[in-house]
């Protein structure tokens, strides 16, 4: 063999390692983004839901998103993610509303299949089963 058949094949292995590493570094960057971006759109929705109901209603006094927290659970093939939007105080009351602001947030963030079902809200994405609940 001469020398220039064995330095393109090390070339080769070379760039396939590289391809392979940024192959597994995208499959757990892509989980993550939309990780992100369903809890940011479930703030938003909740932060533009309690603040339209304290707009909208001069008595009632303000409410703050203070944390959405994730937990992952299994169930059967996929990944369940149960997410809980805490608040600064009880907000009871007004669940439906501010579940369906949170809807309409994933709505405008692409997510569209999100119904609201008794006191959660339930969306299935390609990657996971998420349950949206408020705390």
């Amino acid at each position: 063999m001469d020398q220039r058949a064995q330095i393109s094949i090390e070339y080769i292995l070379l760039v396939s390692i590289i391809l392979l590493i940024i192959i597994v570094f995208a499959l757990v960057i892509t989980d993550q983004s939309e990780q992100n971006n369903i809890a940011t759109a479930v703030q938003l929705g909740a932060s533009n839901a309690t603040a339209n109901i304290t707009l909208t209603n001069t008595s009632q006094s303000p409410v703050q998103v203070t944390e959405v927290t994730m937990s992952n659970g299994t169930t059967n093939q996929s990944v369940t993610i149960n997410m809980t939007v805490h608040f600064s105080r009880s907000v009871t009351t007004q669940q439906a509303t501010i579940l369906s602001s949170i809807a309409t947030s994933l709505q405008s963030s692409g997510y569209n299949n999100s119904v609201i079902s008794g006191g959660s809200l339930p969306l299935i994405t390609s990657k996971h089963i998420y349950n949206i609940t408020l705390g």
